[in-house]
């Protein structure tokens, strides 16, 4: 240690300063602090804390958990409506497109039924203006009577009744004439 004297004037006291040599192992070394001690009802008081903490966290993060799964239920439902809806559309698109085939298809059968009857119509006139008798015309009638529409309508059917009128006819006029 070293003293100075130091002094503004003579006649103060001396102001003495002590200078002291620094010890480096002195400014660097800490006193090392005891750990904290809880009590036992510190220690209680600090584990419900953390319980009802964690079961503050698990609550929300459930509660999470039901929200996305609510979400992602409502997105599924509007799938499976949206899907539903498309089906529904689908079906009444086909029935609609079935329901126009079958008119057109009845509009074709109409037009051939009548196109068909026409035809024999006029063939059936023709052949009974071409008659030379009222006999041979009554005659001619109650044979063309017995030809049906369905009959009109197929026409290997009405080839083949035709067929065997004109069979018969023959086979009658022969055994007339036979006689």
């Amino acid at each position: 240690m070293v003293y100075h004297n130091m002094s503004d004037s003579e006649n103060e006291e001396p102001v003495k300063i002590v200078v002291k040599d620094l010890d480096e192992e002195e400014i660097f070394k800490k006193p090392v602090k005891a750990k904290r001690t809880l009590s036992d009802k510190q220690k209680q008081a600090l584990a419900e804390g953390r319980r009802k903490a964690k079961a503050k966290r698990d609550a929300k993060l459930q509660e999470e958990a039901d929200k996305k799964a609510r979400a992602k239920v409502k997105k599924e439902q509007r799938d499976i409506e949206k899907a539903k809806a498309i089906e529904v559309k689908g079906k009444s698109d086909k029935k609609d497109k079935l329901k126009s085939q079958d008119l057109a298809r009845e509009k074709v059968r109409q037009m051939e039924y009548s196109r068909k009857l026409k035809k024999y119509n006029d063939i059936k006139s023709a052949v009974l203006a071409n008659s030379q008798t009222v006999a041979q015309y009554d005659s001619l009638t109650k044979i063309l009577n017995g030809i049906t529409e369905e009959d009109i309508m197929d026409e290997n059917r009405m080839k083949k009744k035709l067929h065997s009128y004109i069979n018969y006819s023959k086979d009658y006029l022969t055994k007339r004439q036979a006689r």
